[in-house]
């Protein structure tokens, strides 16, 4: 195995030498498996429900939650992960770059977003719900992690049935049913946390 190299306190190893089940698996522990951000995505989901509920499909203040929304979650959830031990940002990990591309990746949806604010608002809750359901996928395989397969799965079937089922209630039976899968995700996820520092 590669001798880590220590830069500004942080062990990094070099990972075109460390087999990669192993590199994956130290991402799993260094990020806690981003358990952090999935919980406070569930909140996110939350709120977007009761906002949804009492606005209904207003633009401005869908709008308006999306700005405060995506201001308070991303710290929310790493400070949540912070909590649990994980790094978000992973550092020390020789994936670091793809965990970052993988994230800034996400980013890109949001163009969405704001053209069905403008265009078509029901719309809204079911496209981030296939956007940030999708986003899991590769997520499961680098943090080896079987709920977040479930959850890029579950996210885009029940998003699409709800939608086609009841168009009419979408915009807040979908968040309800995200906030439902993310929390249940969550948990998933930090059992396999535990298990997995309990084998150590």
């Amino acid at each position: 195995m590669a001798e880590p190299h220590i830069a500004a306190g942080v062990a990094s190893v070099d990972v075109t030498t460390v087999p990669l089940a192993d590199e994956r698996a130290r991402l799993a522990r260094i990020t806690c498996r981003g358990v952090g951000m999935t919980a406070a995505s569930a909140l996110f989901w939350l709120a977007l429900a009761a906002v949804a509920a009492w606005a209904g499909l207003d633009s401005g203040a869908l709008a308006r939650f999306f700005v405060v929304g995506a201001a308070v979650v991303y710290p929310l959830g790493y400070g949540l992960n912070r909590l649990l031990g994980g790094d978000l940002t992973a550092h020390g990990s020789g994936l670091r770059g793809l965990v970052g591309m993988l994230s800034l990746g996400q980013l890109f949806g949001w163009p969405v977003v704001v053209a069905l604010l403008s265009r078509d608002p029901a719309l809204i809750a079911f496209a981030l719900a296939v956007m940030l359901g999708v986003h899991f996928l590769p997520y499961a395989w680098l943090y080896r992690a079987p709920a977040y397969a479930a959850l890029a799965v579950m996210s885009v079937l029940v998003a699409s049935g709800v939608q086609l089922v009841q168009p009419a209630r979408a915009n807040v039976l979908i968040p309800l049913a995200m906030a439902l899968l993310y929390a249940v995700s969550a948990i998933a996820a930090h059992r396999q946390n535990r298990r997995d520092a309990a084998a150590c």
